[in-house]
């Protein structure tokens, strides 16, 4: 990574979308959305597709040297291999001396979203006490979930708590904006600072990705450029305004 010090840069760790197991035309494994964003040495990753973990790895890029993690959405595609950065991640971070790393994204949706006209009958919801969790509640259930696992090697191998190591943030949105995740997921808005550190300021902003809400885009501005990545999003204006001067735009297309 020394060669690029100098200035950020991304590594696409994996990008195929959608709540499959894909293959590329000759049949091997493509893996899930996860792009690393390296400052200086640190990177940030966004998104956590099927992989991520094991792609950051062959790239090279250690749970140490971890500055962030920023979840665009809630969807699967996006968030499937979060329980694994979180147990095997820490398992890593056992003796490492950094301090807890976020996981920055979106807060709950705040209702279910509208019933499908095709639907012939209304369906059960999961967790109908909690069905549209964001980062916080995502990040609680599945340590909540594998507790057996944490406690085992928590209270036997002595590792430290991933509940220590990794600490959600939900995007707090400004109270006049007019946000509704049913009839306007993206009103245009500035961009909102949700992170900063020694290397990079970080900004979100409102993409549109209906029916599924809140979902964001990221700028990382570092000293040296600036990188902007869409998550999934139909052209909005807020896509604009986030990108407008960066070094590059990551962006999905379909």
């Amino acid at each position: 990574m020394e060669q690029h010090r100098d200035r950020p840069y991304v590594v696409t760790l994996g990008t195929a979308g959608g709540p499959r197991w894909w293959n590329d035309h000759q049949g091997q494994p493509r893996f899930g959305i996860a792009t690393a964003v390296v400052v200086n040495g640190t990177w940030y990753l966004v998104d956590c597709g099927q992989g991520a973990g094991r792609q950051a790895a062959a790239a090279g890029l250690r749970m140490a040297d971890l500055g962030g993690i920023f979840i665009t959405h809630m969807h699967s595609d996006h968030t499937v291999d979060l329980p694994s950065l979180l147990l095997f991640g820490a398992f890593e971070l056992k003796n490492a001396p950094a301090g807890t790393i976020p996981v920055i994204g979106p807060g709950d949706r705040g209702k279910l979203p509208p019933l499908s006209p095709r639907a012939a009958s209304v369906p059960t919801p999961i967790a109908p006490e909690r069905p549209t969790p964001g980062v916080d509640g995502l990040v609680h259930g599945l340590l909540a979930a594998y507790a057996t696992d944490c406690n085992d090697r928590i209270f036997d191998s002595l590792a430290k708590s991933p509940a220590e190591q990794f600490e959600p943030r939900e995007i707090e949105l400004p109270g006049d904006l007019g946000f509704d995740p049913d009839t306007d997921v993206a009103p245009e808005m500035e961009p909102i600072e949700v992170f900063r550190d020694e290397n990079v300021t970080v900004s979100a902003i409102l993409v549109s990705h209906h029916p599924t809400a809140p979902a964001y885009a990221f700028r990382f501005d570092a000293e040296a450029g600036a990188v902007v990545i869409s998550g999934d999003t139909a052209p909005c204006a807020n896509m604009v305004r986030l990108a407008r001067g960066a070094s590059l735009l990551l962006h999905e297309a379909i």
